[in-house]
């Protein structure tokens, strides 16, 4: 009696081994709650293959430069019309409408246009780590871009992005501060200049034509 109750234990024990040996030799075979139950009594998983996704132009960031706000409501619509991720460019030192006063000699503004070493100090952090597009604007002053500009180009490094200015002014273009910034290393591939105001649809309509 004793030794049959030993032969059906070994043959019992070898049965689960074998079983263990086929998981273990096996990677795809694993042992879960939600398994499907297929040939030989083996529980696999079925593993869902991840969807690619071909975005044609890539991910895209506005960054915008826009003390009175009216080129931050371009990039608003920039934004929301191609998805693209928003952050605002906030000087360390913000200015006041005083500084902004571009009639009076001394004034903020004047001063750092008028000197070529001027680089006003950002308070607020970007990463542009997954981003291929950059849109930047910001309003023109004295005929070209702000100095603050600059110090973003010059603390970032805008290698390998394709960059799209826009901006915003009363009558000047954007063709001198374009010159500028391409000296500066950007692959600028397109910008544009809009009369403060303009309608999203004038924004839409410039970026079909990109």
């Amino acid at each position: 009696m004793k030794k049959i109750w030993l032969l059906t234990t070994l043959l019992f024990g070898s049965f689960l081994l074998a079983g263990c040996n086929n998981t273990v030799n096996n990677p795809e075979i694993v042992i879960e709650d939600d398994c499907v139950l297929g040939d030989n009594n083996t529980c696999t998983v079925e593993i869902e293959e991840p969807e690619v996704t071909d975005v044609e132009n890539g991910n895209s960031l506005v960054i915008v430069f826009s003390p009175t706000g009216h080129t931050k409501q371009i990039a608003t619509y920039i934004s929301e019309i191609e998805g693209s991720d928003l952050n605002e460019l906030i000087p360390e030192i913000p200015y006041t409408a005083e500084d902004l006063d571009y009639n009076t000699n001394g004034t903020r503004a004047n001063n750092e246009q008028n000197d070529p070493d001027a680089r006003p100090e950002i308070a607020t952090e970007f990463s542009l780590d997954g981003y291929d597009r950059i849109y930047i604007g910001y309003p023109i002053w004295w005929w070209t871009n702000p100095k603050i500009i600059l110090t973003l180009i010059e603390k970032y490094d805008f290698s390998g992005k394709e960059i799209v200015l826009f901006c915003t002014s009363w009558s000047s273009g954007i063709g001198t501060s374009e010159s500028e910034l391409r000296g500066h290393g950007l692959n600028i591939i397109w910008s544009k200049r809009f009369a403060q105001g303009a309608s999203k649809e004038e924004v839409q309509e410039w970026l079909e034509s990109l």
